[in-house]
């Protein structure tokens, strides 16, 4: 057995989830290559990957384990671990679980988003929001929301964000979305700060391709799980859809999304 390996160092101070979890590996004769950042742009194959960190360094790890159909085993070293399956003290049971078999495949469907010659992958979310510039006035971002080659939005306000199921617990959720249990194909397109009372979220199915048009003379910014990747400007088109790869976790045999969802969220108050 191979598993790759992922330290947030920033999370883990000194290395001590890391030095735990490499010498637990080691006792129980498991292969394993620690990854860098440059590494993630590249292919790989591994049983497994873990990861260090909260939940912004899955997030991070996202594009190489989706493209590369490598299962992730989180251990929490940040502050909510939604995502993360395993806490510091649980290294050596993360490890017999996975030597043993004993972890479930939790699949989840993937964003892919593509604007011009730029293609990504988002686990939770990805958003267009209006960026400030000085020339042209605080201005409104206007968006053109087109779900299966019918107009169904225009959007006028702060932007939009488009989430999958996973992602239906973070900025959709806070922008009025609603919460989409992960088993469920589907993707929120939710409004963010709308100029008007009737512009609510819409589910749709994650088999539907979605477009957003850049309407005004706003600029706004793309994002992907948090991460900038381009500016937008009036005529461009973002196209979205489903990820031709799930991006796959490895829980325990008990977990249920709704006990974890109920827990993290009161700990969030």
């Amino acid at each position: 057995m191979k598993v790759y390996v992922y330290d947030n160092k920033e999370k883990d101070a000194g290395g001590i989830c890391l030095n735990k979890l490499l010498q637990v590996l080691g006792q129980y004769n498991v292969e394993f290559e620690i990854l860098s950042d440059d590494d993630l742009l590249g292919d790989g194959y591994a049983d497994a990957v873990f990861t260090i960190g909260g939940d912004g360094t899955i997030l991070w790890l996202t594009e190489f384990a989706n493209k590369n159909a490598i299962p992730i085993v989180g251990i929490n070293m940040g502050k909510l671990g939604f995502l993360s399956e395993f806490e510091l003290g649980e290294v050596e049971e993360s490890v017999r679980l996975l030597v043993n078999g004993e972890l479930k495949r939790d699949e989840r469907i993937t964003l892919k988003v593509t604007i011009g010659d730029i293609v990504c992958r988002s686990l939770n979310d990805s958003y267009i929001q209006r960026i400030y510039q000085k020339e042209v006035g605080c201005m409104t971002a206007d968006i053109l929301v087109d779900i299966d080659g019918a107009t169904t939005e225009k959007i006028k306000g702060d932007g939009a964000v488009i989430c999958t199921a996973t992602g239906s617990t973070a900025y959709s959720l806070s922008a009025g979305g609603p919460i989409i249990a992960p088993n469920v194909d589907a993707f929120a397109v939710t409004p963010i700060a709308a100029h008007a009372l009737n512009k609510r979220p819409i589910v749709c199915s994650a088999d539907s391709v979605c477009t957003f048009e850049i309407m005004g003379k706003a600029h706004c910014g793309l994002f992907v799980d948090g991460r900038f990747i381009a500016e937008v400007k009036k005529g461009d088109v973002i196209k979205m859809q489903k990820s031709e790869n799930k991006t796959i976790f490895l829980r325990k045999k008990d977990f249920n999304f709704f006990n974890r969802l109920t827990e993290k969220l009161k700990e969030n108050k």
